[in-house]
This record gives C-alpha cells, structure tokens and sequence, in this order.
C-alpha cells in the first residue's frame, strides 16, 4: 500500500511530514512517499536508516493557507498537493494525506479524482470525544447549504466509515437538530428524519441535541457543513478555555499545586484525549479516492495517525461501500416520494 504524503502543506513544513512518515513507516508496512521539495525533504530526512519505505517525489510549487483555493489549483500546476493528487488518480498511490490549505484539498480532490458514483456531495469529518468514547460528525465545512439528499449522504457515508475503518457495529445515527422530537427543525430536519428513519440499513435514533453529541447518544452525527464547522470551533474554544480555567486554579495555591503534581498522569491522559492529532486527520468523504485532511498545526504524531487511517480506509474499500450503501439509501427515498410534499420532494431532489 503507497500512501502520498503532501509534505509541504502543514504551517511547519516539511518537518511533521518527514517525521510523521518515519514513525508511520517504522510500525507498518506501508510504503510512504513523500511530495514536495526534493532538497527541503532530504535535508529533513538526514542520515536516518529507518527509510527503506520513505520515498520523495520531486513538485517544485507549494499551494499557502493564503492562496485563492480555485486560482491555486488552476495555475500552481506542480504544487506537491495537485502531484500527490495525481498519483492518486494514475494509481502510483492509494491514498493522499495534507495538512494543507483546506479549501485547494476540497476542490483538487473534486477536479482531479471526482465524485463517488451516486454522491452529490462529498463531506470532511471528524471524530470528537465524547462520555462513551467518539462521535463521527459531518459535515464540518465542505457544504454550507445542504439539502435533503446532502445530508442523507452524510449519513451513509458516516455509517461506512464508523463501520469499515473505526471498527463500530451498526452505529447509532443522529440528525443534529435544536431538539429530540420528530417535529423540531425547519421542513429540510424534518425531511431527513422521514428518509432515514424509513432506511432499514441506517441504525437511525432521530434528533439529537448538541449536548447529546457530546453525552455519546449516537456514533455517527450529521449536520450541514455551516452548523457543523460552528460545533467543531466551538468545542476548540471550549477546550482551550477548560485547559485555561484549570491552569489558572491549579496555580491557585501550594495545595492545588500539590494536587496537580500528584494528578499529573490524569492530565497527560486528559490532554491527549481532547488532542486532535490522536484523531487521524479528517477524512473528505465521497471522493473517488481516499483523502485525508490534518490541521496545518499538527504534530508528526498527527501525521502517522492520518497515514494509519488512510491505510485502514484503503484496505477496508470503504468507497466501494458508499456507492452500494447510496444506491441503497436512493432506492429508500425512491419509495418514498410518491408520499412526500412537492417541498418535501423538491428537497430530495436537490
């Protein structure tokens, strides 16, 4: 299995990547190649012996955090993520992980491998810890307005992925919605609710409310990528805030001091808990290929959890999967519509 790292995408390029790559290729058997800077990524690589699995492909451009997603794909040809990309598409590689500019990952991704057969649009999840564990959420940003069918595809999609790569049996489905009753929400919740609760192979529960999601009452959790992009910077900024009051008490006094000397283990434990980066990177769902999305601030630990997950969604098939469980969920809707509004049946349609 080759995995295409985009080594220049990250805010510290290239040395998360490069050490990322070694600590991925050291405890598996994936084979790692590197694109980007040749000179940049030899000199982060040194001397080191473990990279008999670690190779570099040249690309002489790098696409910023600041460059227009659209302009830069379109005019940075040799950017390392678009030759990554490519590889992709020519089947030199599995699998694209970049720490990149987010939105020129989105429309490369959808120029250059295009769409899963089925899906109208494809959508960037992620997991987020909750009292039971982790939650899928999607969509976190791809899609600002959605429609009915948008979000039905979410849910398939979020279903392949907790079933085939995190290893969850028939998980719990939810509609993110202001409240648990079937008649919350605008006409598009509502619509939604009706076609998945009707698709026998969605494990669907209904609404649930943000404190919910973070209760652990569903597995897979689907919004718009507009509300969903609001939860995830909330829950950033909720952390950070909790690890602020907490530093602030704990420095408090000599006893609290004391206390945190003694809880240290407890913290460690905590911190990587709410840590992004032992999360595997964001996985953009419903692209024909598999690609995986990392903040541009991740760790080297970030980066082998990203390639890990790229692997186990490569060797898994979970495309393959998302098309047979589109079909499905299209024939589900099928059946219903005859039953449905013309707004109801607008909203499908879309």
């Amino acid at each position: 299995m080759r995995i295409a790292v985009d080594a220049m995408g990250s805010d510290n390029a290239p040395l998360p990547e490069v050490r990322g790559a070694l600590k991925a290729e050291v405890s598996s058997d994936v084979e790692i190649i590197l694109v980007g800077d040749e000179p940049r990524l030899k000199s982060a690589l040194g001397t080191t012996t473990a990279r008999h699995k670690v190779s570099i492909v040249h690309a002489s451009e790098v696409i910023t955090m600041d460059d227009v997603p659209m302009l830069a794909v379109r005019k940075k040809k040799d950017a390392s993520l678009l030759v990554a990309m490519r590889m992709v598409k020519q089947g030199v590689a599995d699998a694209v992980v970049s720490a990149g500019n987010t939105g020129a990952v989105m429309v490369a991704s959808r120029t250059i491998l295009r769409p899963i057969q089925g899906v109208a649009r494809s959508a960037i999840c992620q997991l987020l810890p909750t009292m039971k564990g982790t939650c899928l959420v999607l969509d976190l940003g791809a899609n600002v307005d959605c429609s009915a069918r948008h979000l039905c595809d979410f849910a398939e999609m979020g279903v392949v992925y907790s079933r085939e790569v995190l290893g969850k049996d028939n998980p719990r489905v939810g509609l993110l919605n202001i409240g648990e009753e079937q008649a919350k929400g605008n006409d598009l919740a509502k619509t939604v609710h009706r076609n998945l609760r009707a698709a026998p192979h969605v494990n669907f529960i209904g609404n649930v409310e943000p404190k919910a999601l973070y209760a652990g009452a569903a597995d897979v959790v689907v919004c718009d990528g507009f509300v969903g992009n609001v939860v995830l910077k909330t829950s950033e900024g909720a952390g950070a805030l909790i690890r602020h009051l907490l530093a602030k008490e704990l420095r408090s006094s000599w006893i609290s001091t004391l206390g945190a000397i003694l809880s240290r283990g407890a913290y460690k434990r905590l911190k990587r808990t709410v840590d992004p980066n032992e999360y595997g990177g964001a996985p953009l769902l419903g692209i024909n290929g598999v690609v995986i999305i990392m903040h541009g601030a991740c760790s080297h630990v970030g980066v082998a959890n990203a390639i890990e997950m790229a692997c186990l969604a490569v060797k898994h098939e979970i495309n393959k999967h998302i098309e047979e469980g589109i079909s499905e969920l299209r024939d589900t809707v099928a059946h219903l519509d005859g039953s449905l509004s013309p707004l109801g049946r607008r909203a499908n349609n879309a």
